[in-house]
């Protein structure tokens, strides 16, 4: 994975590098040194970042397969973003779906996830 690439992937899933940092459970100053190139990303961190991708893919799939029924549109986009960030975290906390429907996930072969070398 190349600088480029770690940085368009947190960018990609709307993280900030603080976000980022916690999500890959590192400090934000470990993702600045991966940013500006100091340090090089491990084949640990790389996987990490794969699977998190796949987490937010899987979320926002199951959004647009089973979409909220509200009709307050406020409303609808408030449970559907929160039930994506729901999915999210167990996906990469506990390693499972938590839902009580299949998580499937596409990627489609122009997909922006990379191939770990």
């Amino acid at each position: 994975m190349t600088i480029y690439e770690f940085t368009e992937w947190r960018y990609r899933l709307g993280l900030t590098k603080e976000a980022a940092a916690d999500l890959l459970g590192t400090h934000k100053d470990a993702v600045a040194s991966w940013e500006n190139g100091k340090t090089p990303i491990d084949k640990l961190t790389q996987l990490a970042t794969l699977a998190c991708e796949l987490a937010y893919i899987a979320a926002d799939q199951f959004a647009k397969d089973y979409p909220s029924t509200l009709n307050n549109i406020g409303a609808k986009n408030l449970v559907e973003a929160q039930g994506r960030q729901r999915i999210r975290e167990r996906f990469i906390s506990e390693g499972r779906n938590s839902q009580a429907k299949p998580l499937i996930i596409t990627i489609l072969p122009e997909s922006f996830i990379h191939y770990i070398k």
